[in-house]
């Protein structure tokens, strides 16, 4: 009985932590900056190729990289699995694809300035 107890209370600590951490990183950005990706958000319905153009498209992919997406899907993959193996297997793929998906776009090595 007290274990049912403390696992439907846990649930309600794991939604709280991935709130903040996803506040966290919508901090990132700028009012002005959050309204334009919202915005974005809502005039891609869902499929950005073919709703936005390719201006907006790249708008969108910058304001998501200061957004730090793939980190908050790392940071909620560590809350959201408590078995610590699983989690860190979540983190690496989601660095992986950053660095994959060129996650160094703000001038770091390998990258032309522009």
């Amino acid at each position: 009985m007290r274990s049912r107890w403390l696992a439907r209370r846990l649930w309600l600590v794991m939604v709280a932590d991935v709130l903040l951490a996803g506040h966290r990183h919508w901090r990132r950005l700028e009012p002005a900056e959050r309204a334009r990706l919202l915005t974005l958000a809502r005039k891609s319905q869902g499929r950005p190729a073919k709703n936005l153009s390719a201006r907006e498209r790249r708008e969108a992919n910058e304001l998501l990289d200061k957004l730090g997406h793939i980190e908050l899907a790392g940071d909620v993959a560590g809350i959201v699995l408590p078995f610590r193996p699983l989690s860190r297997i979540a983190t690496r793929v989601a660095e992986k694809y950053a660095r994959r998906d060129g996650g160094d776009r703000d001038g770091g090595p390998g990258t032309a300035p522009g």
